[in-house]
């Protein structure tokens, strides 16, 4: 009687050198793309906080306008603001509203050089407000 083996020598039990080469190229793929999620996570964030520090900056920009209690030329006025060590330019541009006791004025802020900053020129943030002729108040006891 010969008894019939159907494994042979070259046969053994683990995996081949093509399954170890695909279950690799099916993992450098997964891993590339969790690579590529986490990058793209990360650049939201940074942009995101380059967009609240703009914001910042134009809301500073109102609150400081608003607190002169000086009635705006129209025109445009530039300047710039840093917070957390990070520059940024703006542009105040004031216009003439349908109602002349009020202006209009647009604050847009972009970067500016800065080592830890924001890219030249790029708009972060814009905030419209409107200000409000100052009332003049009569002075009190003249008769």
């Amino acid at each position: 009687m010969h008894h019939s083996d159907n494994h042979s020598p070259a046969r053994t039990s683990g995996f081949t050198l093509i399954e170890v080469l695909i279950a690799l190229a099916i993992l450098s793929i997964a891993l590339a793309a969790a690579m590529r999620a986490t990058a793209m996570a990360t650049t939201s964030a940074q942009e995101l906080k380059l967009r609240t520090y703009a914001t910042w900056v134009a809301q500073n920009r109102a609150a400081e306008m608003t607190a002169r209690r000086v009635f705006p030329a129209v025109g445009v006025e530039n300047g710039q603001a840093e917070i957390a060590g990070i520059a940024f330019g703006w542009t105040a541009s004031t216009n003439e509203t349908p109602n002349s006791a009020f202006r209009k004025v647009e604050i847009a802020v972009t970067g500016a050089s800065s080592p830890a900053g924001a890219p030249d020129g790029r708009k972060f943030a814009t905030l419209t407000v409107y200000l409000a002729r100052p009332v003049i108040q009569p002075k009190q006891g003249a008769s």
